[in-house]
């Protein structure tokens, strides 16, 4: 599949106080990966299967008002019992080297990583690149939150 790269459509989503943002991963720029929706319990339109493959990724156009320490939200599945390690940059700088995807014990059920990045005031891009040849688990969005 080649690479399309287009604005993530930005979705607010209030949780707890301070609200988040939500950027699906459908929404993003896939390479080696394609949006699926046949696993439940994804939101928005569905999710992105990573190719089996090392150095396929998701990347997605965050906004940021101001620079600074974010917190940023992973949700993914991995029905696998073989962890998917994945490589989280910011603005092409490796934010989280070799980040532990372990598995959730099916396809339908989805977990969250938290981790937190340092943005750009502006806009910015954060990629998450599988690091083995088993490729990345599927990924559902990432919020953001400040």
């Amino acid at each position: 599949m080649g690479i399309g790269f287009y604005r993530s459509p930005q979705v607010p989503w209030a949780t707890g106080g301070q609200g988040a943002v939500r950027y699906e991963a459908e929404n993003a720029a896939i390479s080696r990966g394609v949006a699926e929706s046949n696993h439940a319990r994804f939101s928005g339109t569905g999710f992105v299967n990573y190719d089996n493959a090392a150095g396929s990724y998701v990347q997605w156009t965050v906004n940021a008002a101001a620079a600074g320490a974010a917190t940023l939200r992973l949700r993914y599945a991995n029905g696998t019992t073989t962890g998917r390690p994945m490589d989280i940059a910011v603005n092409g700088t490796t934010a989280a080297a070799g980040v532990a995807f372990d598995g959730t014990g099916a396809w339908t059920t989805w977990q969250t990583r938290t981790l937190t990045v340092n943005l750009n005031a502006g806009t910015n891009t954060v990629r998450a690149t599988a690091t083995t040849a088993g490729g990345g688990p599927n990924v559902d969005y990432i919020e953001i939150q400040r």
